[in-house]
């Protein structure tokens, strides 16, 4: 009985043995990993390089509003960089109509005239050179001629209304033309007499000359101008 016992108990155990066991999840296959590690590692670069292009892209800073309205302006003039650094300085940060680049234009002009009168009136002490006292008395001239421009239309903005008319056009584009003949007659004077002056005048006169022409300019072209910003 204990040997048929055993053999039962053998039989059991034989089979338990020959049960087959579930089969374990296949594994993925060396293809589908490289295929989906090269998926992954395509996504974060191009999420790198978008990141990178936007931190690139984006402005530090909005830049002002008055550049731009300046640069178009400007750019009608002989002297766009002259125009742009002189009043981009003077300026305040805010947007700038054509209208009120004229008048900062003819404000500059006027004082960069005035100073060079005073230039000239520094080294007026040699009676001899009589093309540097006429040259005082031209810029001081030409000084009237811009602060005439600049009262013209002042007092026509207090009128209210569309202040900026043929007439007033028509004024300003004269009196600035003048106050450019006058520093034209310094200069032709200086040549004829040979007055030997330095150089930093030489640079405050060409200076001027190019301030004077770059409002001439502007009141020139300003009714393409105001098309351009309406």
């Amino acid at each position: 009985m204990e040997s048929i016992n055993t053999l039962k108990g053998y039989d059991k155990v034989s089979d338990q043995e020959n049960q087959i066991p579930s089969p374990l999840p296949k594994p993925p296959s060396r293809k589908t990993l490289i295929a989906t590690v090269s998926v992954v590692s395509l996504l974060l670069i191009l999420a790198v390089v978008a990141l990178t292009a936007g931190a690139f892209t984006r402005p530090s800073h909005d830049p002002p509003a008055s550049s731009n309205s300046l640069k178009t302006v400007c750019a009608v003039t002989r002297y766009p960089q002259t125009c742009f650094d002189a009043l981009s300085s003077s300026s305040p940060d805010r947007k700038l109509d054509p209208e009120s680049i004229l008048e900062l234009s003819l404000h500059v002009a006027a004082k960069k005239v005035s100073n060079l009168s005073v230039s000239f009136r520094s080294i007026n002490d040699m009676p001899e050179e009589a093309s540097v006292g006429d040259c005082v008395k031209l810029y001081a001239d030409a000084v009237s001629q811009l602060n005439e421009s600049i009262s013209e239309i002042e007092r026509e903005k207090k009128k209210g209304g569309e202040w900026l008319t043929k007439n007033v056009v028509g004024d300003v584009k004269t009196w600035i033309s003048a106050a450019m003949t006058d520093g034209e007659t310094c200069s032709d004077g200086l040549e004829e007499m040979g007055t030997v002056v330095g150089n930093e005048i030489k640079k405050e006169m060409a200076t001027v000359n190019e301030m004077m022409s770059i409002s001439l300019a502007i009141v020139t072209e300003m009714k393409k101008l105001l098309l351009l910003f309406h």
